[in-house]
């Protein structure tokens, strides 16, 4: 072992020649130890292997800082993005309220005006304190908490439309519901009311309808959108038809001829449905329509114009 390291010791310790030759100019030639020429190359591979190391770290570095600065620069177009979308959504109650005013609808379910204003003062505050500072101090508590606001404020809004559309939908299809048109372009012959009886008995009998007095065959016209309920011979009405429109309306048109329709016909207003006769209990070529409202005959002079 002791041969091995003065072997060793005598290899470090014994003097090399290294000779320097320019193209031009004279030789210089120097005498070091091994171990010398040993310590510097060790010397030179750690100063590489720093450099090389301080460069990776630094490009990491620069690498990281953008990617933040990219994150940030995101976190920031969001936040902007999911602001303006909320005062978009606060802008939406304006319009509900003028919707709901030309509709004639009652307020919101989902609270008063005031309330929803006090609620949006809330949330603009709270969002301006969550932005204001730097978006990488964001609390995730927070920012969920505003999403979760953003997202009850579209859900209320979205309940609010919905009501307005199915009010208007049913409001609509009321109208088409409710009689509005003359069923004849006969003039009228009998009114609405008490009257003496048309077959020569000296009695009044209320009178439920009004009768168009017209030519024979002459079109007979369904004055609402409905249904057909009876499409026959009634007693004393002749042949009649009972449509029934819904919302608490109906309507009978008796002593007609040629009925274009039966049972279970849904019918438009407007369409003809049959000609003006003198069938069953009639003294001559008439339409005896009736209005119904809530099982309640009503005139049908409020009815059309």
């Amino acid at each position: 072992m002791g041969d091995f390291i003065n072997k060793i010791t005598d290899f470090l310790g014994e003097r090399v020649d290294i000779l320097i030759m320019p193209r031009k100019g004279a030789s210089t030639k120097f005498k070091m130890r091994r171990l010398t020429i040993g310590v510097l190359i060790f010397v030179w591979l750690l100063i590489t292997l720093g450099a090389l190391l301080f460069f990776v770290r630094g490009y990491d570095y620069n690498m990281l800082k953008a990617d933040n600065n990219l994150m940030h620069l995101k976190l920031k177009l969001i936040a902007e993005e999911l602001e303006r979308g909320r005062k978009y959504i606060a802008l939406t109650q304006t319009t509900d309220t003028q919707m709901r005013q030309m509709l004639g609808m009652p307020g919101s379910k989902s609270g008063n005006s005031k309330n929803w204003e006090e609620l949006q003062a809330q949330q603009e505050d709270r969002a301006q304190k969550l932005f204001a500072g730097d978006l990488k101090d964001l609390e995730p508590e927070e920012f969920e908490q505003y999403i979760d606001d953003l997202e009850d404020n579209s859900k209320t809004r979205l309940a609010s439309f919905q009501e307005i559309a199915w009010y208007f939908a049913n409001q609509r299809e009321g109208s088409h519901s409710t009689p509005s048109i003359r069923p004849s372009n006969a003039p009228i012959s009998s009114g609405y009311g008490y009257r003496l009886d048309p077959m020569g008995r000296r009695t009044s009998k209320k009178h439920n309808g009004v009768d168009f007095a017209g030519k024979p065959d002459s079109p007979i016209f369904v004055t609402a959108d409905g249904v057909v309920r009876h499409a026959g011979w009634v007693p004393s009405f002749g042949q009649a038809i009972l449509v029934d429109h819904g919302f608490g309306y109906s309507t009978l048109y008796a002593h007609t001829t040629g009925p274009q329709v039966k049972a279970g016909d849904t019918v438009k207003r407007g369409d003809k449905i049959a000609t003006m006769g003198s069938s069953g209990r009639s003294t001559g070529t008439h339409l005896h329509y009736e209005v119904w409202k809530d099982g309640q005959p009503v005139n049908p002079r409020n009815y059309f114009k």
